[in-house]
C-alpha cells in the first residue's frame, strides 16, 4: 500500500482559517462528544498554529488528549527534516492506545 499526502483543500483551509466568517460553523467541534483518544501535535517553531494555541487544543479535550510538543518543527511536521521523530512518537502512541507491546 502506498501513502500519499496532499494539501488541505481551499475549502477546508477557509473554513479553519477564517472560522469567524463561516456562517455554517463547519470547523467548529463539540469537545463533549470527542471520547476516543486524540493525539495533539505542536512544533515550536510553528508560525501558523503556535504551541500556545496547539496547547489550548489539547486543554480542551482533556483527559482524552496527549499533548505532544516538537522542537525545531514548524507546521508541516510530517514534510520536515526529522519527520521520523513524529512518525515514531504516533507509532508509539497508537501502539499504546491500541494496547500493543513489541
Amino acid at each position: 500500500m502506498s501513502l500519499h499526502i496532499v494539501y488541505e483543500s481551499g475549502r477546508a483551509a477557509s473554513e479553519i482559517g477564517y472560522w469567524l466568517l463561516d456562517r455554517r460553523r463547519a470547523s467548529d467541534v463539540d469537545e463533549s462528544k470527542i471520547t476516543v483518544p486524540v493525539l495533539v501535535i505542536g512544533g515550536s517553531h510553528d508560525k501558523a498554529t503556535p504551541v500556545s494555541v496547539v496547547r489550548k487544543v489539547a486543554e480542551k479535550y482533556g483527559g482524552t488528549s496527549t499533548y505532544k510538543e516538537f522542537t525545531n518543527h514548524s507546521h508541516w511536521v510530517i514534510g520536515e527534516p526529522n519527520w521520523q521523530e513524529i512518525a515514531t512518537c504516533i507509532a508509539e502512541w497508537l501502539d499504546q492506545i491500541i494496547g500493543r507491546t513489541e
